[in-house]
């Protein structure tokens, strides 16, 4: 399986306009973070618990800073 490829943090933040915490859709009780471009389209989600793992974050906003790294080449 091929690594993963990110797009640069500078891109990330021109593309992204939300990243919203939401229940999984399929997995009651699962958090995802659901990441949306401007057009108001999902562009790629992440597993709320894994990503609060990587990070000590104390404000929603470090999170998102976080997941602004983390945007797949693919999602774009």
């Amino acid at each position: 399986m091929e690594e993963p490829q990110f797009i640069p943090y500078e891109q990330a933040k021109k593309i992204v306009a939300e990243v919203v915490e939401m229940e999984h859709p399929t997995e009651n009780g699962k958090r995802i973070f659901s990441v949306y471009n401007h057009r108001g389209e999902a562009i790629c989600w992440f597993d709320a618990n894994e990503v609060e793992e990587e990070i000590e974050a104390e404000e929603f906003e470090d999170v998102k800073d976080h997941i602004l790294h983390l945007i797949p080449d693919w999602a774009v």
